[in-house]
């Protein structure tokens, strides 16, 4: 009789899952630290559904809910269908378990929102506060004499101020005795601040579950890991990726090492570099002694041939590219990525309003309009307008044909002049005001300008067709990705691009430090940073890693690269200029 092998990836899970158990029994709070592909939801949603089984009629019948929340949408569905959407369970991602929580105190809230530095202007143009409804649906801050809507970013800032005070730490318990936080690591800072300073130092309130994994921190500013007062619970499995892939990560992260699911399962991991070409590289602030462009291009193009030769199948293969210069120009955004090359997450996080404001507002609605979804398009637009005759349906139809057409024809500025004169819809306050301080500037040269409105000035002769590329690329519709695409994702074949071009990613450095150890107040924020977005990017595939490094690396960052990949490094050196 032939001998069931051993998962031990499953081992590693069970006990993980045990610890968990024991302190939900216990009432006392945990961090589940779960490494990439060790199945973090699937721990989650166990846990749920234990206490569904053991708690669930009582809090239905109590009117009290377990909260989980999420960082995104897709994970808020993922785990309601896995739970059947269970009565007893609220899943909502962190905006819209903040806001469902505050939206019930008006006053309070305008109280606190009078309170915050960069609101006050606002608030004085908009009449001040005084009874006005606090809303929350068009994602930008805004005030007149009806109603105050809130920015997407000031609603777990005014959840954590509201946390502060006593009152509402005792009615948030009492309504939520067990909270589950999904990525912890990338949840808002002010609110994490806020459960750890109200309820786990002082050990009281809701049990507190933290899930996730510190070292895939790629979306805030806080690559460390936060301090939390709480029992840690390391999760050692990997089920997505194969012995060979597992290995580099265990090497990368010996801390937290993984066990695989399956032992004799096949796959490579592999790693090229340029260093054999000895032509002229880039020496620019952010991108150095990096190939040329089309020569970046090139290598890249070459070298998934020679990986389809060797068995890759490109129908299932992601190319991960972590070069945004080289990005943007296939993308179909160059000038966008050029005007915000000094602060690329400008544009890639939606930072400068007038990206925000295309690729939350104007985008979605011309999408709508175009698949004729009128109800979505005034969703976004955040009224129905009063359309009462014939003629009413036809200006509307008019003017978003017009914004069409300009939209694939016609330059940044042209559509915010449309907007300006059709308002629909009008343009945010920010785009205004910019538009206000140009037209006051009109007699002044423009290098006299603040470094704001010239690169805004810069934007608006842009052809819009950028932003349509800027916002699939945002929004991830594109063929290839970058880091924020890919987190939680996995892929039969996996090719990273390492290059320059980011302004807050230094490839040979981190190869360097990794193997240096040298960290100081200069490198050690650059460094997490780094890493955690390596990280992050070579444990997607499944079956099959590769890495290219397109700058020049030294012998000491050579070095960690053969500790990882226990000497299995190439010199990439096919291409004819190489």
């Amino acid at each position: 009789m032939s001998q069931i092998k051993e998962n031990p990836a499953l081992v590693a899970a069970q006990e993980a899952q045990r610890k968990i158990n024991e302190a939900l029994d216990a009432g006392y709070s945990f961090r589940l630290e779960a490494g990439a592909g060790a199945g973090k939801t699937y721990s989650l949603v166990a846990a749920l559904k234990k206490l569904i089984d053991e708690r669930g009629s009582m809090l239905v019948r109590t009117g009290k809910k377990v909260a989980c929340i999420t960082y995104t949408e897709v994970a808020r569905n993922e785990i309601a269908q896995e739970i059947e959407d269970h009565p007893a369970i609220l899943v909502d991602t962190i905006h819209g378990f903040c806001w469902a929580f505050i939206r019930q105190f008006q006053k309070a809230i305008r109280d606190l929102v009078s309170e915050i530095d960069d609101k006050k202007e606002k608030i004085e143009l908009g009449g001040g506060i005084g009874s006005q409804l606090v809303e929350y649906d068009l994602g930008f801050f805004s005030v007149d004499e009806k109603r105050i809507t809130l920015n997407h970013d000031d609603i777990p800032e005014l959840m954590a101020m509201l946390l502060a005070k006593e009152k509402f730490q005792m009615l948030f318990s009492e309504q939520f005795p067990v909270i589950f936080i999904d990525e912890y690591q990338d949840t808002n800072r002010k609110f994490m601040d806020a459960i750890t300073e109200f309820f786990l130092k002082p050990k009281t309130g809701p049990i507190i579950g933290l899930f996730g994994d510190h070292w895939q921190t790629i979306y805030s500013s806080e690559y460390e890991l936060a301090e939390y007062p709480i029992e840690e619970i390391a999760k050692g499995s990997n089920f997505r990726s194969a012995p060979a892939i597992v290995n580099v990560l265990n090497t990368l992260r010996p801390e937290l090492p993984q066990a695989v699911s399956v032992p004799e399962a096949k796959g490579e991991a592999r790693f090229f570099h340029t260093n054999a070409y000895k032509g002229g590289r880039t020496d620019e602030l952010h991108s150095k002694e990096d190939l040329p462009s089309d020569l970046a291009r090139s290598c890249r193009e070459e070298l998934i041939i020679r990986l389809q030769g060797e068995g890759w199948d490109l129908q299932k293969t992601k190319v991960l590219m972590l070069s945004h210069n080289v990005l943007a120009i296939e993308q179909g955004y160059p000038q966008i990525a050029e005007l915000f090359k000094r602060h690329t997450e400008q544009f890639t996080k939606k930072e400068d309003p007038v990206i925000r404001f295309f690729a939350e507002v104007i985008e979605p609605i011309c999408i709508a309009y175009s698949s004729s979804l009128y109800g979505e398009m005034f969703k976004k637009l955040g009224t129905r307008p009063a359309i009462t005759k014939h003629e009413d349906k036809m200006l509307w139809r008019r003017d978003m044909n017009q914004l069409l057409k300009l939209r694939n024809e016609g330059t940044i500025g042209q559509v915010i002049d449309h907007l300006k004169t059709t308002k629909r819809p009008l343009p945010s306050d920010r785009i205004l005001r910019r538009e206000e301080e140009i037209l006051s500037l009109m007699d002044t040269p423009e290098a006299e300008w603040s470094s704001t409105l010239q690169r805004y000035n810069k934007l608006k002769k842009i052809e819009y067709k950028e932003v349509i590329e800027v916002t699939r690329f945002i929004e991830k519709q594109t063929p290839f990705a970058t880091q924020h695409s890919v987190k939680g994702a996995e892929f039969e074949n996996v090719l990273v691009v390492l290059g320059g071009g980011w302004n807050h990613y230094k490839w040979p450095q981190l190869l360097e430090l990794l193997e240096t150890k040298k960290l100081n107040r200069a490198n050690t924020k650059g460094f997490y940073r780094a890493r955690n977005l390596f990280y992050v990017s070579i444990s997607r595939p499944m079956t099959r890693l590769a890495v290219l490094a397109t700058q020049s690396l030294s012998d000491t960052a050579l070095l960690t690269v053969s500790n990882l990949l226990c000497s299995a490094s190439t010199i990439l050196a096919g291409s004819r200029q190489l």
